[in-house]
C-alpha cells in the first residue's frame, strides 16, 4: 500500500504574540525584511512571492500563491536571513519545536509540510520534514506546529522548505507566514499556541454509575485454588531464578526484570475460543539447558482436559529494547541470560462441547540434568458460552505466495501445500486470507480442493476472482455463475481489483469496475481501501468518497478518517485525513459511513506503518494492548470488518528474511516494525510451515472481544455496549494502557453474557 504522510502536530487560532516568546523559553523570528526575503527565498516551486502584508498595517509577511496546481512549494535560507537582518543563529540541539504563524485561502488540502536542514547543506534535506494541519476554512491567523525533536538534526537550522499543501489543485491558493517561532519542549509549544480541549469521550458520573450497575450485577467466578493461591516450592527449587506470568498483551522487554507479574495465572474463555498467557523467566546468573513442561488443564473432577501448546518468544530489537514477536513452538532446551527475563507462551484452546467450569494445570521448569526448580500450578475457567464459527468481525488480509515459497526454496511447487498450512493457521486465528486455497484466478474455481474452503464457516470472505487480477466481463460471470450455487457462497465473494486511488483517473477505473459489477454480478461487493482524498469540486462537496459512492458497496476507509477535525483539536497528536472545508460541507466522516450502512453498504477499516503511536495499530512498536483494543475501538465506531493489507510481507533481504525484524521509516520519521508481517517462515526455525508471531494473538483475540461485544449489544444494545467500551477505549488516540483495568473488564464481560445467555436459554 501507499505511503501516507505523517501528522506531527497542531493548529489552533490565537490572537496576539508575546515578543521575544516571553515565559516560553523560545525565541520568535519575524519574517518581517523584504530586503532579507528577496535574496533568502528561492527555488519557488508553482507559485509566486509577494511581500506587502496586504496593506493591512500589521507586521509585513510573505505570501506564496500558486501560479500552476500541484505542488507549490518555497525554500528559504534561513541562515542567510538571520546574517541579513543581523540575528545570531538557531540551535536545533535546544529548539526542537517550530510554530509557523500563517495564513491560508482557496486551500483545497490543509497539510503543510515543513523540511528543514543544519549545517552547509544548500538545501533543506528530502527526508527530513514534518507535517501540520491547519483549518482551510479559516481566513484567519493559524499557528501551526512541528515537532524536530527525534530528526536526528543537530547544530544550527539553516535551510527550510515551506510546502504548505501536499496537493494544489488550482491557480490562486495561498498561504502567508509572517513567523517562526522556535521553542525548547512539547510543554512549551503546546502552552504557546494554547492547545484546548473541545472533544470529551470519558465517562460522566453518571455514565459511571450505569456501567458499575452493568457489570457489578453478576459475580465472577474463580478456581478456589486460584483465588486462594500460594507459591510453590519446587523439590530443587532454584532461588536465583524468578518465575511469573502475565498477560497476552504485555509486552515484556528482555531487559526488564521488574516487569511484574503473578504466582499464578487463570485464563478466561468461552467455548470454541483460543487464549494464551506469557511464563516470563528471570536470572540473577545465566542460566542454561532449561526445559518447560506444562501438563493439560484438567477439569475439577478430571473428567475432561483442555489442551495446552508451550511457544518460544523469539526477541527482537525494537526502539533500544528486545521483545518478542515469532512464537514458534517450543523445541529443547534454552537458556536465560544473566539479568534478563525470558517469555515463553503458554497457550489453549475449547471446543464448542467443552465442559465449562475450572480447571487446572501444572508447570514445571527442569535444569540441565532434569530437576525440577521450579513450579506451579495455573488455571482456566470457561464460560457457558460458545463463540459462533462464523466471526461477526469478517477479515481480509493478504497471504503472498511469492513470499512463502522463495524463502521456503520451494521453486517447483507443492501442489500448493504450503499455502494451505498457512491459510489453516491464519483461520485457526479467526483470520482469512484475500484467496482460498486452490483458489483459481477465473472465477471458476475448478479444483474440487477448494469447496470445503467455500463451505468453511470461518470462511468469512475471499477474492471472487483472485487477488491482482484485472476485472473483465469472462471472469466475473464465471465467478457469479459458480458461487451463486448457494447463497452463503456469494455473501463472502469480494472483489478488490483497485488498491488505495490516489488520483481521479483511478478513481475511474473504480467506476468503470463498479458498472462491470452491477451488469454481471447481482448484489456485488467492491471493497476500495483508501488512504488519501480531497476536494475536486473546488467548494468541498465532492471528495474521493463521493465521487466513488454510487459504486463501492464495502467501504474501506484507513482507520484515522474517523477521526474528525474537533478531534485534531483536542489531541494534536491525531492524524486526520479529511480536511475541515470537506467536513463541514459533507459532515464528519463517522456519520457518512453510519449513512453508507443504513443504505445497506457493508464498513470496513485498516490499519498500515503510519500513524504510529498514540493511536491504536497493529505495529511492533505500539502498546500490545492497542492492537487488540483496537477492535474494541472497531466496535465503538460501528466498523463491520478490518482489512490488512498483508499478513508475510517479509520477503526482503535487508530484514533477512524475516529473521529480523522488519523496520521501516517513514517520510523521514516516522518509525514502524514488523508493518504487514503477522506470521513468519518457519524455515529460519527448523520448521517446514509458519510460525505465529504474538501479534496474530492480538488480533485474534481482539476478534473474539469483538464478537464478546458483539453478543453484548444484542442483549442491552449498543448505547449500553458503548459505555462499556469506553471505558477502556475512546477514541483512536484515547485508549486505556492499564492492562490490570482491561482484563478485570474483560472478565466482568465475560461473565455478564454468561448469565444473560443462561437466563435466556432458561
Amino acid at each position: 500500500m501507499k505511503k501516507v504522510v505523517t501528522l506531527v502536530l497542531v493548529i489552533v487560532l490565537m490572537a496576539g504574540l508575546l515578543s521575544g516568546c516571553s515565559g516560553y523559553g523560545g525565541l520568535k523570528v519575524s519574517l518581517d525584511k523584504k530586503d532579507a526575503l528577496e535574496p533568502s527565498l528561492f527555488l519557488t516551486n508553482q507559485c509566486d512571492i509577494t511581500y506587502d502584508g496586504e496593506g493591512t498595517g500589521s507586521s509585513p509577511w510573505f505570501k506564496v500563491n500558486t501560479e500552476y496546481a500541484n505542488d507549490p512549494h518555497v525554500n528559504f535560507n534561513f541562515k542567510q536571513y538571520l546574517q541579513l537582518t543581523g540575528r545570531g543563529s538557531v540551535s536545533s540541539d535546544t529548539y526542537k519545536y517550530i510554530v509557523l504563524k500563517i495564513k491560508t485561502k482557496n486551500c483545497n488540502d490543509n497539510s503543510f509540510m515543513l523540511f528543514a536542514n543544519t549545517g552547509d547543506m544548500m538545501s533543506p534535506d528530502p527526508n527530513i520534514f514534518r507535517s501540520a494541519f491547519y483549518d482551510n476554512t479559516s481566513s484567519d491567523w493559524n499557528y501551526v506546529m512541528f515537532d524536530f525533536s527525534d530528526s536526528g538534526l543537530t547544530g544550527d537550522y539553516s535551510y527550510f522548505r515551506f510546502d504548505f499543501e501536499k496537493t494544489a489543485t488550482s491557480v490562486g491558493e495561498s498561504c502567508c507566514v509572517a513567523e517562526m517561532i522556535f521553542l525548547k519542549t512539547e510543554g512549551e509549544a503546546l502552552k504557546f499556541i494554547s492547545t484546548k480541549s473541545t472533544v470529551d469521550r470519558s465517562l460522566t458520573d453518571d455514565e459511571k454509575k450505569t456501567v458499575d450497575g452493568l457489570l457489578s450485577k453478576y459475580k465472577v467466578q474463580a478456581p478456589a485454588e486460584f483465588t486462594d493461591y500460594k507459591r510453590k516450592t519446587a523439590a530443587k527449587e532454584d532461588s536465583g531464578l524468578t518465575l511469573k506470568f502475565n498477560h497476552s498483551f504485555t509486552r515484556i522487554a528482555q531487559e526488564d526484570t521488574g516487569a511484574g507479574g503473578t504466582d499464578t495465572y487463570c485464563m478466561y474463555l468461552a467455548k470454541n475460543e483460543l487464549e494464551a498467557c506469557q511464563l516470563v523467566l528471570t536470572a540473577k546468573e545465566a542460566r542454561d539447558g532449561l526445559t518447560v513442561e506444562v501438563s493439560d488443564f484438567t477439569f475439577e473432577n478430571g473428567s475432561e482436559t483442555l489442551k495446552t501448546q508451550v511457544y518460544d518468544g523469539t526477541y527482537f530489537e525494537v526502539e533500544g529494547e528486545h521483545v518478542i514477536d515469532p512464537i514458534p513452538p517450543l523445541s529443547g532446551s534454552f537458556g536465560v541470560e544473566k539479568n534478563t527475563s525470558k517469555s515463553l507462551v503458554i497457550k489453549t484452546g475449547t471446543s464448542a462441547d467443552s465442559k465449562p467450569g475450572a480447571y487446572k494445570a501444572t508447570v514445571n521448569v527442569k535444569n540441565s540434568s532434569g530437576e525440577v526448580v521450579k513450579t506451579a500450578d495455573i488455571f482456566a475457567y470457561v464460560w457457558d458460552f460458545v463463540l459462533p464459527e462464523e466471526t461477526s468481525c469478517r477479515t481480509l488480509m493478504d497471504l503472498g505466495w511469492y513470499g512463502i515459497y522463495s524463502y521456503h526454496e520451494c521453486y517447483e511447487g507443492d501442489d500448493g501445500v504450503l499455502y494451505k498450512m498457512y491459510y489453516d493457521l491464519l483461520l485457526e486465528n479467526r483470520v482469512c486470507a484475500y484467496n482460498i486455497p486452490y483458489n483459481s484466478n477465473d472465477g471458476l474455481f475448478t479444483d474440487e480442493r477448494a469447496l470445503p474452503y467455500l463451505d468453511n464457516p470461518r470462511v468469512r470472505a475471499f477474492q471472487a476472482v483472485g487477488w491482482k487480477t484485472d476485472l473483465n466481463e469472462t471472469n466475473v460471470k464465471n465467478a457469479y455463475s459458480f458461487l451463486s450455487q448457494k447463497p452463503e457462497w456469494l455473501d463472502k465473494a469480494y472483489f478488490y481489483p483497485i488498491d488505495e486511488p490516489l488520483t481521479k483517473s483511478m478513481l475511474d477505473d473504480v467506476n468503470r469496475y463498479g458498472q462491470l459489477l452491477k451488469e454481471n454480478f447481482p448484489g456485488y461487493k467492491l471493497i476500495t481501501p483508501m488512504h488519501y482524498t480531497e476536494d475536486l469540486s473546488g467548494d468541498g462537496t465532492v471528495d474521493y468518497f463521493e465521487y466513488v459512492k454510487d459504486s463501492v458497496t464495502a467501504w474501506c476507509p484507513h482507520n484515522f478518517f474517523f477521526s474528525t477535525w474537533k478531534d485534531y483539536m483536542s489531541n494534536p497528536r491525531t492524524y486526520i485525513g479529511i480536511t475541515p472545508l470537506i467536513e463541514k460541507k459533507l459532515g464528519e466522516f463517522p456519520d457518512r459511513m453510519k449513512k453508507e450502512q443504513q443504505e445497506g453498504d457493508e464498513v470496513w477499516w485498516y490499519v498500515t506503518r503510519v500513524p504510529n503511536m498514540p493511536e491504536a495499530t497493529l505495529l511492533i512498536n505500539c502498546d500490545a494492548i492497542g492492537s487488540r483494543e483496537l477492535f474494541w475501538l472497531q466496535k465503538l465506531y460501528g466498523i463491520d470488518h478490518f482489512l490488512y493489507y498483508a499478513v508475510n510481507d517479509w520477503s526482503f533481504k535487508e530484514y533477512n528474511y524475516g529473521v529480523d525484524p522488519k523496520f521501516e521509516i517513514v517520510n523521514g520519521n516516522v518509525k514502524s516494525y514488523g508493518n504487514g508481517v503477522l506470521v513468519y517462515c518457519g524455515k529460519p526455525y527448523g520448521i517446514n510451515g509458519p510460525v505465529e508471531s504474538m501479534r496474530l494473538e492480538l488480533v485474534r483475540d481482539g476478534i473474539e472481544d469483538f464478537e464478546y461485544l458483539t453478543m453484548l449489544e444484542s442483549m442491552i444494545g449498543k448505547e449500553s455496549t458503548d459505555l462499556i467500551v469506553r471505558t477502556v477505549a475512546r477514541s483512536l488516540t484515547d485508549w486505556n494502557k492499564d492492562t490490570e483495568a482491561f482484563s478485570d473488564l474483560r472478565i466482568k464481560l465475560g461473565t455478564m453474557i454468561e448469565a444473560m445467555a443462561g437466563s435466556s436459554a432458561g
